[in-house]
């Protein structure tokens, strides 16, 4: 249930801290939602807090009871007090993770982290060749790089964690990357396959690289299945079959009841920016406090005031298959410009999962 429809503004805790320490990064990947361009480097350098400011920012999220700490970017490690920023929050306790490419891996770095290792580190791979690397992050060592410094990171007590983002220039990689991850690290690989347009000024040509909804959910049908079958015995594992929406978990829409955005964005978690806005979603910025001036708890509580949801597309609203839909202000802000559009994308991937390309209309699988 949105903002403008609540009666009674719910209990609101900041628990879930995203922190962006910049929308910088050293590889310029074709998908990435937040990437400016070369150009804008320095303009967003000028505009970065200092280390000084994040670390009163800290101080006050730990005041006001913040729990969890995401230390993201761009990519994070590019700062160079980096490891200055991140001691400051390890010194008080908060149950950090760190998200990174993994390719700016230093001794200084290590030798922070030795001292001060994270609860858990999220390493993203963009494929399992230096060829993918230069064609999809303009990146010509980015692979080499990237597996050498999760084989570091690897050494810490942290948890470690591998992501990829699929798209067309690595699709044909996936299951080379996690069986790469697998004989390396003997971990699974957390495949993103659905991929939205750029947000927040980010300006790559994403719609042009990121997978067909057929592609999509063929590839989430793919990846399920191989989960799937390592539960069964050898012997049966070919007799178990998926419809696409069996791979697809959803929630009743009362999963978004007495929210704010439809999640938890603004209720229990919060994005602070490079530059000291408090966000309700790391998405969306049209909501906005600045957590500098007035400070974070201020700026959190303030928040709520920021959001005005206006009506969307009746098209959605009508829409029998809502329930199975990843539509929220955000992706509506991404792939359509406004809040209240209705994103063809995400249609059409909602539209396959509930259709059966076996033979199947959709009425039956309903029932099913």
């Amino acid at each position: 249930m949105y903002m403008n429809k609540l009666k009674k503004m719910p209990v609101r805790y900041p628990i879930n801290a995203t922190l962006e320490l910049t929308l910088r990064c050293n590889l310029k990947c074709k998908m990435c939602m937040f990437r400016h361009g070369d150009e804008a480097d320095s303009r967003l350098m000028k505009g970065e807090l200092s280390s000084a400011q994040w670390e009163d920012l800290i101080k006050e999220m730990f005041d006001a009871g913040v729990l969890n700490i995401l230390i993201t970017g761009g990519e994070p490690l590019l700062r160079k007090d980096f490891c200055e920023i991140y001691e400051s929050m390890y010194r008080r306790g908060f149950i950090i993770t760190v998200y990174t490419n993994a390719t700016l891996i230093t001794e200084k770095v290590m030798e922070t982290f030795r001292r001060c290792p994270p609860h858990r580190i999220g390493i993203t791979l963009y494929g399992a060749s230096n060829e993918t690397y230069e064609r999809l992050c303009g990146s010509r060592d980015g692979f080499d790089r990237a597996i050498e410094g999760a084989r570091t990171l690897s050494t810490l007590p942290s948890e470690i964690e591998f992501r990829t983002t699929v798209v067309k220039d690595n699709r044909h990689e996936t299951k080379a990357v996690s069986d790469i991850i697998k004989q390396e690290f003997d971990l699974p690989v957390t495949h993103s396959t659905t991929v939205f347009q750029g947000v927040r000024g980010g300006c790559m040509p994403i719609a042009e690289c990121r997978l067909s909804p057929e592609e999509n959910v063929d590839l989430l049908v793919e990846r399920t299945l191989e989960r799937v079958r390592e539960l069964f015995p050898p012997e049966r594992r070919d007799q178990i079959g998926l419809k696409p929406i069996d791979a697809k978990q959803y929630c009743a829409s009362e999963k978004n009841k007495f929210t704010l955005l439809g999640c938890q964005g603004g209720m229990n978690s919060f994005t602070i920016t490079w530059d000291g806005k408090l966000l309700g979603c790391q998405m969306l910025d049209c909501f906005s406090t600045d957590a500098v001036k007035n400070g974070f708890l201020r700026a959190w509580e303030e928040w709520p005031n920021t959001v005005h949801l206006p009506e969307v597309d009746p098209t959605c609203t009508a829409c029998p298959y809502i329930t199975f839909c990843q539509v929220c202000p955000a992706v509506r802000m991404a792939e359509c410009g406004n809040l209240s559009g209705r994103p063809e994308y995400v249609c059409q991937i909602t539209k396959v999962l509930l259709s059966d390309r076996r033979g199947n209309n959709e009425k039956d699988l309903q029932k099913s």
